[in-house]
Order: C-alpha cells, then sequence, then structure tokens
C-alpha cells in the first residue's frame, strides 16, 4: 500500500516542483470567466488576476472568457474567447535593452500591445505566419484551420514579408497566402480584443479602455473578493 501512495503522490510532486521552479514573466491583470495555464511539465490550472505568468507556458480561455497578462516589460496580450497561446519565448534584459519575445498563438483572437521589449526582439506567431512590430497594437484572429485576419491598430511592423502602416489589415489564408494590406478599420466582435479589459464592469473605449474583467475561475467582476 505505501509503494501505491507513493507512487501516485511522485508525479504529483515532480508536477508541483516543475510549476514552481518555472520563470516568472508576467502576470494575469484581467480576467473574464475562466483561464487556464499549462506550465511545462506540469498540470493545467486555473489563473485568477495576479496569478504568475511562466515562460514557456500554455495559455487558454474558454467561451465566452477573456484573459489580459502583463509582461514584465509592460507589454500586454488579451486572449478574446476559445482562444489558445504559448508564451515560446521571453527574456527581458530591462534598461541594457536585451531580450526577445515569441508568443505562438495557435487559436481564436488576440490584442498585443507593446512595451518596453525591443521592437526587433518581438515576434507573433500564428500556424501560418510570423508577426514582427514596431511600435504598436495588434489585433489577430486565428482560425482553427490556420487562416484569419491581422489588424495594426496603432504602429507598424509586417506580417511576413508584407510591410505593415498603422491602420492595415491583411487576410492569411489556409495555404500562408496574405493578402495586399488594405488600410481599414476591423473589429474582432469582441470588446475584450478590440478595446481590452478594465476591471469590475468598466467600460470605457480608446487605447487604455475594455469591458468585463474580474478574477477568474467564473467572476464576472464587480465584487470586492478575489475569488481564491
Amino acid at each position: 500500500m505505501r509503494v501505491a501512495i507513493l507512487t501516485l503522490l511522485v508525479p504529483a510532486v515532480l508536477g508541483f516542483a516543475a510549476a514552481a521552479s518555472a520563470e516568472t514573466v508576467g502576470e494575469a491583470t484581467r480576467i473574464q470567466r475562466f483561464a487556464y495555464q499549462t506550465p511545462p511539465q506540469a498540470s493545467k490550472t486555473p489563473v485568477y488576476r495576479l496569478d504568475p505568468v511562466v515562460r514557456n507556458a500554455h495559455l487558454e480561455t474558454v467561451p465566452s472568457g477573456a484573459l489580459e497578462v502583463t509582461f514584465t516589460d509592460g507589454s500586454r496580450l488579451t486572449l478574446g474567447s476559445s482562444s489558445s497561446v504559448v508564451v515560446d519565448q521571453y527574456v527581458y534584459g530591462g534598461a541594457q535593452g536585451a531580450g526577445g519575445q515569441t508568443l505562438k498563438m495557435t487559436r481564436g483572437l488576440f490584442r498585443f500591445v507593446s512595451g518596453s521589449m525591443p521592437k526587433d526582439q518581438v515576434k507573433l506567431q500564428t500556424p501560418k505566419v510570423t508577426i514582427g512590430i514596431r511600435g504598436t497594437i495588434v489585433k489577430t484572429k486565428v482560425n482553427p484551420d490556420g487562416s484569419g485576419t491581422v489588424f495594426f491598430e496603432k504602429g507598424t511592423g509586417n506580417v511576413g514579408d508584407v510591410p505593415m502602416n498603422e491602420g492595415d489589415m491583411v487576410k492569411i489564408g489556409a495555404d500562408g497566402s496574405i493578402s495586399t494590406p488594405e488600410n481599414k478599420s476591423w473589429s474582432a466582435g469582441e470588446d475584450s480584443v478590440d478595446f481590452g479589459l478594465n476591471p469590475f464592469g468598466q467600460r470605457t473605449h480608446g487605447p487604455d479602455g475594455g469591458t468585463g474583467g474580474g478574477d477568474g475561475a467564473g467572476s464576472s467582476g464587480g465584487g470586492g473578493s478575489d475569488n481564491r
């Protein structure tokens, strides 16, 4: 019986140790409904507001859910409903100016606001294209087949080899093709991605606006507890 108990406990202890030793690269600052994090070599767990986010973690949201992550350089990533991303690389050198950030957006709706990370070292990847930024707010839709939409709300950059100016939108084909940029507005269709998340049901539009936002695990905001 002792052997059986130890057999059951060892994987759980190892998983906890792996999660505890993972490198923290940011924290969950806004959550709507449910969001989850799967650290490397550890189990999937619910994410609550102010929980640490670790490098190489897989983050995901449920239908009608949303999650905002603020990284240590001040950049912010919002995941919309039924979305999934991997924090594939994150090294921030602070005042030294070194570092790199790669986010693999595998499915769903995303809003990325750049921080103080060197812009030429920031990469947003979908299954079909790599997005480079230069001082930017980017909104992205990734469909299950890898097709989707990329919209540069602020700043400039590139999608693959295609230069992007502020206000440009391109469509991505399932074969990886990139349409000619059109300078036109584009809506993701979710306030959390179109405007960002604010706490406790506040809603204001604009670069720092938002809607919804709470503490996670079913919270929709508006309360004073942290729901832990």
